[in-house]
């Protein structure tokens, strides 16, 4: 039997057998039972969401001269 999830806003998450049984899993590690650790899973998922990102700094450009400018995105692909 899959584990169901009741919330009074009828809200209502169902997992297969196997993801009930990781979550059992990562539950027992965790110390607490499986509907606790989906709703703690869930709540610093949202707070996560909520928090500021702030910005990635501006990458330096390189003044090559007659050659012209050499940014960084120009050399690794994690730049954006």
């Amino acid at each position: 039997m899959a584990l169901v999830i009741s919330y009074p806003v009828s809200m209502e998450v169902n997992f297969t057998p196997e993801q009930e049984a990781q979550l059992a899993q990562l539950a027992t590690k965790a110390g607490i039972n499986p509907k606790q650790f989906v709703e703690h899973t869930v709540l610093r998922l949202i707070a996560a969401d909520t928090q500021v990102h702030t910005p990635a700094p501006e990458l330096p450009v390189w003044d090559l001269g007659t050659i012209g400018p050499l940014h960084r995105r120009d050399l690794y692909d994690d730049a954006i």
